[in-house]
Order: structure tokens, then C-alpha cells, then sequence
């Protein structure tokens, strides 16, 4: 079946996605009809040696009575994560908001009881930026002491792409309700109305197994997500991603586990080593794809071929540490790639609205406007991304 799939979709081309608009051709004035989406600087990943990579995806965690006060929370915690600023915005009801790099995000309250409670929302751009023995350390912490893990995304990516999320479909749709889940070859407690396949904002298909609303309205406690990560990162990682996302004590307890067993293998040496077995592990306790047709006891049933080599393979998985892409180098790239026909477009028709400023001119007046707005944002106690940027730099103290 799955080579049938395989032959159908070998003619289909990926297309490519613009990245920026540039300025209408002729001398009809500068035509704005939208906003310029946000570039992205792309360094394609190397591809890991097993062909699976591993990774800590996203994790939510909250304290409550732990922290002494935030000074001590924040001096902990950016040096994991880096600096924070405040926020002018409310979050999840909390009183006070900070924002890190790369989507980082801190909320603050104290309690009726009088406790403090913090909430630390990680993207998986800054976890993957670990060493293993900070990603250790870090991990530690929030197992054994936060109150509560609301969220914990494990995933592993398939750089040898066994299966994609349409031949998934096909595997595990009933021919009678394309919209219910085929168990003859999947092994899982997911109901069978609790699965799906849609198209994605990039244009790529995703599989979804499980999901975000439970019986009685809450969130499942398992949900996972099969998708082309090639196609959700323009092309930094060449894979099909598998991403299993875990709330609540379903996701503590996996936490807990990564960290007993690091421990008892060698701590924070052990971790990079053990982290794709216990990825497999945790996904193999949501889902199994197994030919159900040779024994009534599905233990003794054999793991399809793909399935079988997916999991030999993530087992082998050692996570690779990624710096953030926001650099100044990163910034520079984009500037150079996404922005002169536009500055130049900008500046060429300044003319139209005050004739008496030249283009050159008008530039150093941005660059002034930019810095200006820089010194009041310092002299209010606010900063903005880029502003962390350089501050980490050493460029802006």
C-alpha cells in the first residue's frame, strides 16, 4: 500500500514560498498594498548520523511557593535563557509580564495565599540552544520543583522521511469514513473519531493523532502532530517531524523520567545519550503501528518495516545544540536580503511628501528616529528583541 503512495506522490513538486514582496516597477510612485511579512535567514541543518534527531519541542512550567522573590527567580533563570524585559501587556491573568528572546515569556503574581507564583513559557529555539549540561541542570529544576508541567512537546525528526503525513492517512483511514481511525495496523487508546489530517499555513499536510479537547471540554493530556518540517522551516530542517505534545502530569511524569534515568546512567553526560530512547519511549506509549492481521495478542504482532526502522533509529538519537538564529549577524543578512529595494523605494519618494528633505538625508533621519526611540524605551526601563540583541552583543549597554 505504502509503495502505491509512495509511486503517486513522486511526481509532485514542493513550491516555493516568497519571502517579501518587492516594490512595484515603473514611475507610478511607491503602491503599498500590504505590510512586508518577517524574512527569515535559513541555514539548512546538517543531518544527524542515525537519521533522527531529538529534541525538547516546548515546555510551560509553573512555580508556586518555590521562588523566594523574582530577583532570585530571574538571577536563575537567564542563564539559561538570557535576559528579560518588561512587558506592558497582561498574560494569563498574570500581573506582571516579561518578554525574553525568541518568544521567551515570564508571568508573575503573588497569589491570595500570599504565595508567588511564575509561569515560564521555553520555545524549543532556546532549548535546543542548550549544552547538555546546562539543558541538565535546567530540566532539573523544573521536575522536581515546579508545581506543575502544563506543557511538554518531545519530538523526533525523521531525516529519512519513511513516511509522510499523506501516506499516514491513507494507512490509517477506514475506507468506509475517511474521517475515522483505521486500527487494522495502529495500535492506540485514541478514539477512533480523534485523528485528522489538514493542510498546514506553509501548504504541507499534517497528521494528527489525538487531541486538544477532551470528553468534558478540557485538553487531552496527549496529542500528536506528523508534518514537513522542510516545508514548516523553509528548508533548516530537511524532515518529517514527529512531535508528541504532553500537558499536564502526563508531561511531569515524562520529565521526571528523562531526568531518574539520566541520573542513573551518569547524570548530565547521560542525557544527550538517552534522550532518543526516551523520545521513542514516550511515543511509543501513545502510538504503535503494528500488522494486527497475524495474532490475536497484539504484543506478539509484528511492528511494520518503516515503524520498526524509525524507532531503531530514534533510539540512536543524540539532540544537536543549535544557537538561536537572532544574532546580529542573522540580522544583518536579513537587512541586506529583504530591505534595500524597499529602503530605496522609501527614500526615492520622500520627495512626494516634503520635497525639501533628499533621499540620503531622509535615511539618516530614520536612523536617528530608530536610535531616539531606543533611548526612550531604555530611559522607561523597556527594551525590544533587537535591543537584547545588542545588549548581549556588548553593543548597547
Amino acid at each position: 500500500m505504502l509503495g502505491d503512495v509512495t509511486a503517486l506522490l513522486a511526481g509532485q513538486l514542493a513550491g516555493t514560498q516568497l519571502l517579501f514582496e518587492l516594490p512595484p516597477s515603473g514611475n507610478t510612485g511607491v503602491q503599498i498594498t500590504r505590510p512586508l511579512p518577517t524574512p527569515r535567514v535559513v541555514l539548512p541543518r546538517p543531518r544527524p548520523a542515525s537519521g533522527v534527531g531529538v529534541s525538547v519541542g516546548w515546555l510551560s512550567c509553573t512555580w508556586v511557593a518555590y521562588w523566594e522573590d523574582e530577583k532570585t527567580f530571574f538571577n536563575w533563570v537567564e542563564a539559561f535563557v538570557g535576559e528579560f524585559v518588561a512587558a506592558e501587556h497582561r498574560w494569563r491573568l498574570y500581573d506582571t509580564v516579561y518578554n525574553g528572546l525568541h518568544g521567551v515569556k515570564v508571568g508573575t503574581k503573588v497569589r491570595k495565599d500570599g504565595h508567588l507564583e511564575i509561569h515560564l513559557d521555553v520555545p524549543a529555539t532556546v532549548l535546543e540552544s542548550l549544552e547538555p549540561d546546562a539543558l541538565y541542570a535546567f530540566l532539573h529544576n523544573v521536575a522536581f520543583y515546579a508545581k506543575n508541567v502544563s506543557r511538554l512537546d518531545v519530538t523526533l525528526d525523521d531525516w529519512k522521511k519513511l513516511i509522510t503525513p499523506f501516506q499516514l492517512e491513507v494507512l490509517t483511514s477506514s475506507s468506509e469514513d475517511p474521517y475515522t481511525l483505521n486500527k487494522a495496523f495502529c495500535v492506540t487508546r485514541v478514539e477512533k473519531s480523534d485523528y485528522r489530517r489538514s493542510k498546514g499555513p506553509t501548504g504541507g499536510d499534517t497528521w494528527y493523532l489525538g487531541t486538544r479537547e477532551g470528553k468534558k471540554g478540557n485538553s487531552s493530556d496527549v496529542l500528536l502532530r506528523v508534518y514537513d518540517k522542510a516545508r514548516e522551516s523553509q528548508g533548516e530542517v530537511d524532515a518529517i517531524r514527529w512531535e508528541l505534545q504532553l500537558r499536564d502530569d502526563r508531561a511531569k511524569d515524562a520529565l521526571v523520567s528523562l531526568l531518574m534515568e539520566s541520573h542513573i546512567r551518569g547524570a548530565e553526560s547521560a542525557l544527550p545519550k538517552y534522550m532518543g530512547e526516551w523520545a521513542a519511549s514516550q511515543l511509543l506509549r501513545f502510538v504503535d503501528f503494528r500488522d494486527r492481521s497475524k495474532d490475536k495478542n497484539v504484543s506478539r504482532c509484528p511492528r511494520l518495516p518503516w515503524w520498526d526502522a524509525l524507532m531503531l533509529s530514534a533510539v540512536k538519537a543524540v539532540p544537536v545544540v543549535v544557537k538561536p538564529p537572532l544574532t546580529i549577524e542573522a540580522m544583518h543578512k536579513y537587512a541586506y536580503k529583504a530591505l534595500p529595494n524597499w529602503i530605496a523605494a522609501l527614500a526615492d519618494s520622500v520627495s512626494v511628501l516634503d520635497p525639501s528633505i533628499k533621499p540620503d538625508d531622509w535615511l539618516l533621519l530614520l536612523v536617528a528616529e530608530g536610535r531616539q526611540q531606543r533611548a526612550n524605551r531604555k530611559a522607561d526601563g523597556r527594551s525590544s528583541r533587537h535591543d537584547l540583541v545588542l545588549r548581549e552583543a556588548g553593543l548597547f549597554l
